[in-house]
């Protein structure tokens, strides 16, 4: 856009204006940023920080020497780290070889690759470990009921209750990350190094181990690590599959502490524990991330050549299909026949039904109510998120204020914060507060903006370093105000990097159990809690019907969102996920 056309867009809207007012409103929008932040993220934790040390004698260490001596304490950050290893072991040796395949080779059918590792990334998990409890719960699965007890094989059962079941569940949802940062890696290797190598004699096998191996092997560990950090968040999945079994992990374990009474100073201490090891992980994944600056050359690289795999590469194409399966087809195929039987079990297929889905959306008079709630808050939290990560990452971008670095880095703390922590903290902070805020959509309106507001700060950020400044400074010469030049030329132009961004904490809010579960009350349940409090009842089918509403209603925002949004949406790959 050039000085001219813009001036000739501008000019009748607009009129000159005192810098002193200009001036006055921006600081006016960049302070109320500024507080909002420190409300959302950092009194927050700074309370939780001072409720660690508080006892019924006033400062003590009594909480900390608790969680790092308690029997129960320790046993939950071993089977976390347990979790977290095998999870992001597993994730690697998934999403590593479906991203060299797509990346390298003639494999047929990528785009079912991408598909699949979409949809796992999507899929709430902790519907899949509903789903899974239904074919593989060690008396009543249907898995293993047709294996014990109609063709007599007991040595094929598989108990879902044990680590390994926990694990299977966890890693369907987190091997995407691997996928997605190895894929990305492959595709930017200059491949001139590759065939430099072949050219001095080097075999396929050796180049890719000396020279495709390093460089992206920062990619490849920053996956793993983002994978064990999420594994180790997940709540929904560790309390339906790991409290049956007697495997308590920390989150479990800061919810077990709000039982009545609660041991909020335990619960803190422990929360602040949880947080190290996230912090510690995401710090090693953001070193290795800063070692891939080489793998990306300018100017004369070249494009790898496909690797053809000849019979081999049906053995992929097998692999995928498998994947796909296991963390896709099998979880859903089993929601939906068990949402339309009317008893669960070998020959449901004989009384199908829709009585299930009159029931939850008409009979039970929760699912409205949290229909309503979570479709408002989703709404309202991805809308706030957006527009405070814009206003943040313009000040990063745009003003020379001091301290603007540390404004930007203080948004990005919540992606060390586990769901449930941040809920810890905010019953922390509130509780101290004379609003009576807990119980109420406020409080989760403030735990999923506060949550997801990285989110919203990356999609800004990436968006507005693609917009010149001079724009701006050209619209501001000819008069305009602050607000006239970030509505008729700033915002338009990052648009569809915001409306990506908005999708992205508009999905996970839809979605979320890790933080709601300690925050909400009848009042303000959501659709994720319904379900988790529907399930614990026992009501096996309608937890099924209420399990695909719920994805219908994902389903459906997505659809609506790239109708809308169109390819913009797809682009966008700039803000990283974030646990649930």
């Amino acid at each position: 856009m050039s000085t001219e056309v813009m001036s000739t867009a501008l000019r009748p809207r607009l009129s000159p204006r005192p810098v002193r007012t200009r001036f006055r409103l921006e600081h006016l929008v960049m302070g109320g940023a500024i507080v909002s932040l420190i409300v959302l993220v950092v009194l927050p934790l700074a309370f939780l920080l001072v409720g660690s040390f508080k006892g019924a004698g006033g400062v003590t260490l009594e909480a900390y020497s608790e969680v790092l001596t308690g029997r129960l304490y320790v046993n939950a950050l071993k089977n976390s780290l347990i979790l977290g290893a095998w999870s992001g072991l597993f994730s690697l040796l998934i999403g590593l070889p479906l991203a060299w395949a797509v990346a390298r080779t003639d494999v047929p059918a990528k785009s079912l690759f991408q598909i699949t590792a979409t949809l796992s990334y999507l899929s709430p998990p902790f519907l899949t470990a509903i789903a899974f409890t239904y074919l593989f719960s060690p008396n009543a699965g249907l898995s293993n009921v047709l294996m014990r007890d109609v063709l007599g094989m007991p040595w094929a059962t598989f108990n879902i209750f044990t680590m390994p079941g926990l694990v299977l569940v966890t890693v369907m949802h987190t091997f995407p990350f691997v996928y997605l940062l190895a894929s990305s890696a492959l595709q930017s290797v200059d491949a001139s190094y590759e065939e430099a190598a072949q050219i001095l004699g080097a075999s396929k096998l050796r180049t890719a181990f000396s020279i495709t191996a390093p460089l992206v092997a920062p990619a490849v560990l920053s996956g793993t690590l983002l994978a064990f950090v999420n594994a180790i968040a997940l709540f929904g999945s560790q309390a339906i599959i790991g409290l049956p079994g007697r495997i308590v992990t920390l989150p479990t374990r800061i919810y077990a502490l709000f039982d009545y009474p609660p041991e909020y100073a335990l619960a803190s201490a422990l929360s602040l524990v949880f947080i190290i090891i996230t912090v510690a992980a995401l710090y090693l994944q953001n070193a290795f991330l800063k070692r891939r600056s080489y793998v990306t050359l300018a100017g004369k690289g070249s494009r790898p050549q496909m690797m053809k795999l000849g019979m081999f590469r049906w053995a992929l194409f097998g692999f995928v299909i498998a994947v796909f399966f296991v963390s896709i087809v099998l979880p859903y195929a089993t929601l939906i026949a068990v949402s339309l039987s009317k008893q669960w079990g070998l020959e449901f297929w004989k009384n199908l039904t829709l009585a299930n889905y009159k029931f939850v959306l008409f009979e039970y008079n929760v699912t409205q109510r949290a229909i309503t709630n979570s479709l408002f808050l989703a709404f309202a939290a991805a809308t706030f998120a957006v527009l405070l990560g814009a206003v943040i990452s313009w000040i990063d971008l745009r003003t020379r204020i001091p301290g603007r670095k540390l404004l930007d880095y203080a948004s990005l703390i919540p992606l060390g914060l586990p769901g449930i922590v941040m809920a810890v903290a905010l019953i922390q902070f509130w509780l101290a507060m004379p609003l009576a805020l807990y119980g109420t959509l406020t409080i989760l309106l403030l735990a999923y903006v506060g949550r997801y507001i990285p989110l919203g700060v990356r999609a800004a950020n990436a968006s507005l370093r693609q917009v010149d400044n001079s724009l701006e400074e050209s619209a501001q010469i000819l008069g305009a105000k602050w607000t006239t030049t970030m509505r008729e030329i700033t915002l338009p132009l990052i648009r569809p990097g915001l409306f990506a961004g908005w999708l992205l904490v508009f999905v996970p809010v839809i979605q979320e159990l890790s933080a709601s579960i300690l925050l909400f009350s009848s009042n303000s349940i959501t659709l994720a809690v319904a379900v988790y409090n529907l399930y614990e009842t026992g009501y096996i089918e309608p937890v099924a019907a209420l399990a695909m509403i719920n994805m219908a209603i994902i389903g459906a925002a997505i659809w609506l969102a790239y109708r809308l949004g169109g390819r913009s949406i797809t682009s966008r790959n700039d803000a990283a996920p974030v646990h649930n």
